[in-house]
């Protein structure tokens, strides 16, 4: 299910309420440790707590890296709880409290309200886990209730309150320079795209559905606007690899590992968003630094394909410095060559204070792709101020 909006409390560096609307592309945009990551990752982190077995949120999973509570609450109000809502299209509403546990850094859940369109559950815990007495117990962040009991017929909690979330770390595996084909079809993609070739392999070899074919079409469409024809080559039984050629000399293939860590880099965001795009994996996708590595040219490209899966269906949230992918986005929307708009992007600015609180605001977006409200004016002006003093020092050595 898409999601409408997420908020937190009290949480890393956001100690006051804020709350990040989603659009069909949500980007995030601000100074290093500002929180932008903290925020991109909250959906995924939520998502893990709410599939594990344990009672709780997760902090020793993929997305918590061994957390402690000290690492999760805002440091200077460590006895509050976190606070996360989440709200879906669907009308469905979510919102957890976090605690910190009776262990030293550990972290508890403290109570759940769930809301859909017919009723509201609230849920406490005075600390003995058997919040109070109302349900059997709690799996992931949500309650275990038998539904065979004539006040719980029809809930199906888990349908109701679905979080299934492609995650991308910023730093992402590299493509081995030979894949072994895997005996059955890979179902997951890891948080550092680990694998992703096989989906490609996948897609154009033993694909059944012409969803695969057009989720393969996306991939390669990206190559093709750069001048490239990416092509899946067997090189062995049940071994593959991946090669690039310029589309004028296609017997002219070079290894994709061979041609930089761009082209492996952006790999994994393009198969992410073509899953998400033709129902084959999570709609949601969150990326951290997609343009990775990438030059102009194709962050162009990229963010031309960004819009493109965002427009058609996915939901897709980026965190990243990138000028040139939010200006590529405005000029898709001012001249209108894919299927975005201004009302389908969202735009955050997430700025720290000196009270070490950071706050995230919305800058909107108009029809024309012009920026408005809570964007500084000098988000990018480091690099206009750097060619400005290299102007006066080249003028200086001329005297």
């Amino acid at each position: 299910m898409l999601i409408r909006s997420f908020s937190v409390q009290n949480y890393k560096g956001f100690r006051e309420h804020q709350t990040v609307e989603l659009a069909p592309l949500t980007l995030l945009y601000g100074e290093n440790s500002a929180g932008k990551s903290a925020l991109l990752r909250l959906l995924p982190w939520i998502s893990e707590s709410m599939s594990d077995p344990r009672p709780g949120p997760v902090l020793d999973g993929i997305v918590g890296r061994e957390a402690l509570w000290s690492d999760l609450v805002h440091i200077t109000s460590q006895h509050h709880p976190v606070e996360v809502t989440i709200a879906w299209e669907a009308g469905n509403q979510a919102r957890w409290q976090f605690r910190g546990g009776a262990l030293p850094g550990s972290c508890e859940l403290a109570s759940i309200h769930l809301e859909n369109l017919s009723r509201a559950w609230i849920l406490k815990d005075d600390g003995d886990g058997l919040w109070r007495g109302r349900v059997e117990g709690v799996r992931g962040l949500l309650p275990v209730v038998d539904e065979s009991k004539p006040e719980y017929e029809h809930l199906n909690l888990r349908q109701q309150f679905v979080l299934d979330v492609q995650w991308l770390q910023g730093i992402r595996a590299s493509v081995p320079r030979v894949e072994k084909v895997l005996a059955t079809a890979p179902s997951h993609l890891s948080s550092k795209g680990e694998g992703v070739a096989r989906f490609l392999y996948q897609w154009d070899r033993q694909s059944r559905t012409s969803r695969e074919a057009r989720a393969l079409e996306y991939v390669l469409s990206f190559f093709r606007e750069l001048g490239l024809e990416l092509r899946i080559t067997d090189v062995a039984p049940a071994f593959f690899r991946l090669d690039v050629a310029p589309l004028g000399n296609p017997s002219a293939l070079v290894n994709l590992v061979d041609t930089g860590e761009g082209l492996t880099q952006v790999l994994a965001p393009l198969v992410a968003m073509a899953r998400a795009l033709f129902g084959l994996g999570p709609r949601v996708v969150c990326l951290e630094q997609p343009e990775l590595h990438l030059h102009t040219d194709a962050q162009k490209v990229l963010a031309a394909s960004i819009a493109n899966a965002a427009g058609a269906g996915a939901q897709i949230l980026i965190e990243t410095h990138s000028e040139v992918l939010l200006a590529a986005v405005q000029l898709a929307i001012a001249t209108r060559t894919s299927s975005i708009s201004s009302e389908d992007v969202a735009l955050y600015w997430i700025a720290k204070r000196r009270d070490a609180t950071s706050t995230a605001r919305r800058a909107p977006l108009d029809t024309h792709g012009r920026l408005s409200g809570a964007w500084p004016l000098d988000a990018f002006g480091d690099l206009l101020q750097l060619k400005g003093e290299l102007l006066q020092a080249q003028q200086r050595g001329t005297w």
